[in-house]
């Protein structure tokens, strides 16, 4: 029987990520109610409920590392009590641009720009989503740049950024090529691939 799942995150980006992740367990889990925090803020502000509420629900939490010296000390900062059971709370570093940048190949060919170009490790970029972006500047691709770069001073992403990424990550983003290089990638596979649901 596939378990039942909700989803919590920081934007449509970390949304899509998420969907495709469980998809690739096939018939093993199925999505139940989304809540999209529009940034970090209202997941750190509502952590401890979702942790009281997987009591009885899966839920899998996702947010972005940001400035936080590791996962654990988010972690514990933003949590009153140990995770239940069904909290799946993982931690992207540093963005979920890391995770997929760490397709270097599937980018690479979505934006038409060399492998040179890319970090071997994207997790120990400073800024994952502005390295992106300047990989996008580098596109041979109009679409490409046009969409994902920012138009002015003013614009921290470009004007279709985030269609343009759900769309690789729906069909171009290698789930097994990236957990080769973004280790909190991996461990997030690994974690859902041996996840119990506890029933109360």
């Amino acid at each position: 029987m596939s378990i039942p799942i909700n989803l919590v995150y920081e934007d449509e980006i970390s949304e899509f990520t998420m969907i495709k992740i469980l998809d690739s367990f096939g018939d093993k889990y199925f999505c139940g109610i989304s809540y999209h925090g529009y940034g970090f803020g209202y997941i750190k502000t509502n952590i401890n409920g979702f942790n009281q509420a997987a009591i009885a629900t899966p839920f899998f939490v996702l947010t972005d590392l940001d400035n936080y010296s590791c996962p654990t000390v988010l972690i514990n900062e933003w949590l009153n009590h140990p995770p239940k059971p069904n909290l799946i709370f993982r931690i992207a570093v540093r963005e979920i641009e890391a995770w997929l940048l760490a397709d270097r190949e599937g980018f690479s060919n979505f934006t038409g720009v060399s492998l040179a170009n890319f970090p071997i490790n994207p997790e120990l970029e400073a800024n994952p989503k502005q390295t992106l972006i300047n990989i996008a500047r580098k596109s041979r691709r109009r679409s490409v740049r046009e969409d994902i770069v920012p138009i002015n001073k003013n614009a921290q992403i470009g004007p279709n950024y985030n269609e343009q990424l759900m769309n690789y990550v729906a069909s171009i983003w290698d789930i097994e090529k990236a957990m080769e290089n973004s280790e909190s990638l991996r461990r997030a596979c690994q974690y859902l691939e041996g996840f119990k649901y506890i029933i109360s």
